[in-house]
């Protein structure tokens, strides 16, 4: 196991231890459903189809987060819900991706006691993005009558490399990190007790992903087909609800025909504006964010034809 550990000792982990909105924007906010599912003894998943989603593990020991939503006030929502469950304290968060809608409420779980880990390279881009993580969705706070001005960024207190055992109420949780999927830092987290993982942004139900951050579609590819060959019953995407191994291997298969499909055109020296109407992709167009279809062709012509990724840049 190769592990390298920042900011805490090993000990300690082992440890067993706004303004008014319009009436338009308020209409919507009535109408938005999350809910708190028990999916374990000791599990819970936070399903909120409009936004992020978390998992909750509860044992006598204290409390295991991964993943905090995209507001301190969706933050403070989830803790709630949990308090409602127990009142056991927050031991440990894990932030399982750099996107901020996943880790904006960290701030909420710190000021609770909690630990926040990370892998190296998500915690890495969570400083190294910040601005842009900010920027590209203030406009959504303002519109759900968020105020932006609550939001701070709160990095982990630990990082690892690899892969990492928290121990907790005599469960052991496995964070595993395969190597960059959707993006670099991509981190599943393993309830094996359970036959359930949670997993990061590399992976969402019937959804076409964001291409706009990953170095190699390659190796998201791979990392999902292992993902597919684990003896689980339950994946816990960061969104959309709660999905099979046979749902991991459709994206897998999906990313693979995306990519094939834009590289073939690159290589037979197709322009990005032809790709762009005539890559239509039909038989995904049931799948949610098939909007996005344009963005991700440009994404993956800056990828193949330049290695470039702009949004780091």
């Amino acid at each position: 196991m190769n592990m390298a550990f920042r900011g805490l000792g090993v000990l300690a982990l082992l440890a067993s231890a706004g303004g008014p909105a319009s009436a338009q924007q308020a209409a919507a906010r009535t109408t938005h459903e999350v809910a708190f599912k028990q999916i374990a003894p000791d599990l819970y998943f936070l399903f909120d189809f409009e936004s992020s989603n978390s998992a909750v593990l509860v044992t006598d020991d204290g409390v295991l987060v991964v993943d905090t939503r995209r507001h301190p006030r969706d933050g403070r929502d989830l803790l709630d819900r949990i308090r409602k469950v127990t009142d056991k304290p927050i031991r440990w968060v894990v932030n399982t991706h750099f996107h901020a809608d996943h880790h904006y409420g960290n701030s909420v779980f710190k000021a609770a006691g909690a630990t926040i880990i990370a892998q190296d390279e998500t915690a890495r881009l969570m400083s190294q993005v910040a601005d842009k993580e900010f920027a590209r969705r203030e406009a959504g706070f303002k519109a759900q009558g968020y105020d932006p001005k609550e939001v701070k960024l709160t990095l982990p207190d630990l990082t690892f490399d690899h892969e990492l055992s928290i121990r907790l109420g005599g469960k052991e949780v496995r964070l595993m990190y395969f190597g960059p999927g959707q993006q670099a830092g991509d981190t599943f987290v393993l309830f094996a007790h359970d036959r359930i993982i949670a997993t990061p942004g590399a992976f969402a139900q019937h959804s076409m992903p964001n291409m706009a951050f990953t170095s190699s579609v390659e190796n998201w590819i791979n990392l999902l087909n292992k993902v597919a060959a684990m003896d689980v019953d339950k994946i816990l995407p960061p969104h959309g609800d709660v999905a099979g191994r046979a749902d991991v291997k459709e994206l897998a298969d999906f990313l693979a025909d995306e990519y094939a499909t834009v590289k073939g055109a690159i290589g037979k020296g197709m322009p990005l504006d032809v790709a762009l109407r005539t890559i239509t992709l039909d038989k995904y167009k049931d799948w949610r964010n098939y909007g996005r279809r344009e963005q991700e062709i440009r994404s993956l012509y800056e990828l193949i034809q330049t290695g470039r990724r702009s949004y780091f840049e």
